[in-house]
């Protein structure tokens, strides 16, 4: 067994702290409960040949699934690339700022503020903590992905998972404690070993996360007929 993976089983033991490096964040008051009076569309900000690009899409369709299976008439919108990147110590400012100060009604920085898409999915080389943080007063959202070249993004499952895990909080869902599903977050030490399986697979929503959506986005949700009428 190699200290990284001696390391890992420690985690999913609950006997070793957690590295920021390796947690999922999330904005206290940000993330709120507002629900999505609009269609989100989606643009994603990397370099065109970022090998994340395809995990964003199937984590789109892995959402947009979800909402069907609870009856729920809400999808995300549309997908769009948008080829550069955001300044990496942008995303390291706004993350500190996410999970500590920020309230719904803020704004967003003119960086995000000024990119086309009410959700963007912004595909970074930083080492930072991957976060989703959301303005709905503005029907805008951030979702930053870290680096997939360090540990433990390198490992099978992670970066598809993040990157569903922190759309999530788009949408507006928070942490849970449930190491089996996929909003686990910190503080609790959320390292399932289905993280190094060779199959893909997204982990599951526990049914009070789709209790809350289907409450939130019902069957009867008019977001769609109400942007067409805008």
């Amino acid at each position: 067994m190699t200290r990284r993976h001696f390391l890992f089983a420690w985690f999913l033991l609950g006997l070793a702290p957690v590295p920021p490096s390796m947690c999922y964040a999330q904005a206290p008051s940000a993330t709120g409960a507002r629900a999505w009076t609009v269609i989100p569309t989606i643009v994603i900000v990397s370099a065109e040949n970022d090998t994340r690009l395809p995990l964003v899409r199937e984590a789109i369709d892995f959402w947009n699934r979800s909402f069907a299976e609870i009856g729920s008439a809400f999808r995300l919108g549309n997908v769009t690339q948008s080829a550069g990147a955001l300044p990496i110590e942008e995303l390291k400012a706004l993350h500190a700022v996410s999970v500590s100060t920020m309230t719904p009604d803020s704004a967003p920085p003119e960086s995000i503020r000024s990119l086309p898409g009410n959700i963007v999915v912004a595909l970074s080389d930083g080492e930072f903590i991957s976060f989703g943080v959301r303005w709905p007063s503005m029907e805008k959202a951030l979702v930053a992905i870290k680096t997939d070249r360090t540990y433990p993004m390198t490992l099978p499952n992670v970066a598809r998972n993040v990157i569903a895990h922190e759309i999530g909080h788009a949408i507006g869902l928070r942490h849970n404690s449930d190491p089996t599903m996929l909003m686990c977050g910190r503080p609790a030490p959320c390292r399932p070993d289905a993280f190094i399986s060779p199959t893909a697979r997204y982990f599951p929503l526990s049914g009070e996360e789709k209790a809350l959506l289907l409450a939130r986005y019902p069957a009867d949700w008019e977001g769609h007929s109400r942007q067409r009428r805008e």
